[in-house]
């Protein structure tokens, strides 16, 4: 969030994600687009999720499909429109012309997700709906994550006598890791942003 600290009760807050891996952790894996969206911008992303020092190479894994593109719907839409993409000639039979929708970049599968809003110039979410104009998309390679169990489910039943009731109580604590080889979040090259997206 670009202009104030967000609600302590906003679901995001659990985590530090993806977008916070290119636009916070490690600002060496983002880009400005600082216009419309291409082909070569797209693939760039994939260059720079290396890590020179340790020899991992998270943009071009042995199966392509552990390498993910994730925008928002907007922006999914005009990457549906790339030459590369839309032609039998160029993409073959998955090309968005025969199918309808936009299957992956090169062969990586692209997810559209309304968890993405569109945002700022920046690559932040503003507080003022109107200045969210710009589009985004986010690469991940998802070995690179792992979510698992602080806490598993924990069922309580509390007693409320002035009420002459009872309430069913549950919790529970999850954890998300990113891995980084430095162990520092400064050290995440398995995400990269690419931000500013003109629609």
């Amino acid at each position: 969030l670009d202009d104030a600290d967000p609600a302590d009760t906003k679901y995001y807050l659990a985590f530090d994600g993806l977008r916070h891996v290119g636009l916070v952790d490690n600002t060496g894996n983002s880009k400005d687009a600082g216009g419309v969206v291409s082909f070569g911008l797209l693939k760039a992303q994939l260059t720079r999720m290396r890590d020179q020092a340790n020899l991992i190479d998270w943009g071009h894994p042995i199966n392509p499909a552990d390498v993910v593109y994730v925008t928002d719907p907007t922006t999914a839409e005009a990457i549906a429109q790339l030459d590369e993409v839309l032609t039998v000639d160029k993409f073959g039979p998955q090309a968005t012309v025969l199918t309808g929708q936009l299957a992956s970049i090169g062969r990586n599968p692209l997810v559209s997700s309304m968890a993405m809003s569109l945002t700022e110039a920046d690559g932040k979410v503003s507080t003022t709906g109107t200045n969210n104009i710009k589009g985004h998309v986010v690469c991940v390679n998802r070995p690179g994550l792992t979510a698992g169990w602080r806490r598993r489910i924990k069922v309580e039943v509390e007693r409320l006598p002035g009420r002459d009731q009872s309430r069913i109580v549950y919790s529970l604590r999850m954890g998300l890791g990113r891995y980084s080889a430095t162990g520092a979040a400064s050290g995440i090259e398995m995400a990269d942003v690419l931000y500013n997206i003109s629609l």
